[in-house]
């Protein structure tokens, strides 16, 4: 089989930037995966040392390229889909030009200065004195993704979630005042490499078959604030899987941006528009109150209305169909209580782990409900609705107890 002229001649553009960006200090990393427009990234050496800061490099090589020219620049055109999608990206981008021959590569930024409309399309120009060597390295260093420092984002939550066949950690994020998403891009790779060291373990089994390895699946979620991660609202997610992990244990790809260290960034579309509803869908303090109390007062009497009725069924004093037919009511009235809290507003953020509780506390009661519907009589035994309401009836208690010590912090 032959190699096409077009790919040798790609392959000489790439090794050419590549051991042009290490001459200059730089690591350099070939993009092997598909990533829409970015052929490779290059990193920052520091005194022998990855700083962190990294550069997405669109690579085209070969004469066709250098053809639109003039005294003072090349021209490179580029579709409209391709330029959103630097000018987009999380790393800064920049356009190498390659003349293998003369083993020269011309550069060029991508921004939204730099980028200049045609009405079809993009061109770029690209100054013939602006050529990656020596001369350049500074401006090239200026484009670098920022490093952030860690008092600008707060690890809310590490989980462990590993299993036997890999090791795998879970982190939660929230930025401190605002961050670009450049910046952002450098805090989930300090977070992800962080997080491949680390030796928590949620149990002694997972220590005993984990302790002392680096994790071999990251997952980083980032939240703008701290309500945003009350409410679940990321506004991006990443995925790091180490490279030599068997298929086998390998989680679900996300589709998304490359930003180093072959970390994918997945960005939510949608965070905005979730972010305005939970903003005008959010109750206040003493409107939240002013609705749940008397609700919980209620379901505090339902709940021992329902005990008494469940002791008598569990020590044979009445059957089933008595247990029901006085309780109905009761049933009945949980139903709409839960009914209607779910389709309350948000609670407000410092009300944020009452709420949770609030929501198991009457979860378990509504599952008592359900037990004793028409589908829980049909599709369960008596014997066994019984077990599984005596259950419910200790969550529901537990969690009561959570509620009013959750209620008692706040009021």
């Amino acid at each position: 089989m032959k190699a096409k002229e077009t790919e040798r001649t790609d392959r000489r553009g790439v090794a050419l930037v590549m051991s042009t960006f290490e001459s200059l200090g730089f690591a350099f990393r070939e993009q092997s995966e598909s990533d829409y427009g970015i052929d490779g990234h290059a990193e920052l050496i520091d005194d022998e040392c990855p700083t962190g800061q990294l550069l997405g490099i669109q690579i085209k090589t070969g004469a066709s390229y250098l053809s639109e020219r003039n005294d003072t620049t090349i021209v490179f055109r580029a579709d409209a889909d391709h330029v959103e999608y630097w000018l987009n990206h999380a790393l800064p981008v920049i356009i190498c030009i390659c003349d293998p021959d003369n083993r020269t590569i011309y550069w060029q930024a991508v921004t939204k200065e730099t980028a200049i409309s045609t009405g079809k399309g993009y061109r770029f120009d690209l100054p013939i004195t602006q050529t990656l060597d020596g001369s350049s390295i500074q401006k090239v260093a200026d484009l670098l993704t920022p490093l952030v420092p860690p008092d600008r984002y707060t690890i809310f939550k590490t989980e462990d979630i590993s299993h036997g066949l890999a090791k795998r950690y879970s982190f939660k994020v929230v930025i401190n005042g605002y961050a670009s998403k450049a910046e952002i891009a450098s805090i989930i790779r300090q977070v992800t490499m962080d997080g491949t060291k680390r030796q928590y373990h949620r149990n002694h089994l997972v220590a005993g078959r984990w302790s002392g390895a680096d994790a071999h699946v990251v997952w980083t979620f980032v939240y703008p604030s701290a309500e945003d991660e009350a409410r679940c609202n990321h506004i991006c997610r990443s995925l790091w899987i180490d490279e030599s992990l068997d298929g086998t244990a390998r989680p679900v790809s996300i589709k998304g941006e490359n930003i180093g260290e072959g970390i994918i960034v997945e960005w939510r579309k949608d965070y905005s528009f979730l972010a305005r509803h939970t903003s005008t869908n959010t109750m206040t303090k003493e409107d939240y109150f002013g609705v749940v109390i008397s609700r919980i007062h209620e379901l505090k009497q339902l709940l021992s209305d329902i005990e008494s009725h469940l002791r008598s069924l569990e020590a044979g004093n009445i059957t089933e169909g008595a247990f029901i037919d006085a309780t109905d009511g009761s049933r009945e009235q949980i139903n709409d209580i839960y009914m209607s809290i779910s389709e309350m507003p948000h609670a407000p953020f410092e009300c944020k782990e009452m709420d949770k509780c609030l929501e198991s506390f009457i979860a378990s009661m509504h599952n008592i409900y359900l037990l004793y519907s028409d589908n829980g009589r049909q599709t369960r035994t008596a014997h066994n609705r019984l077990v599984l309401s005596l259950q419910q009836r200790t969550y529901a208690r537990e969690q009561l107890g959570e509620l009013e010590y959750e209620m008692r912090k706040i009021r």
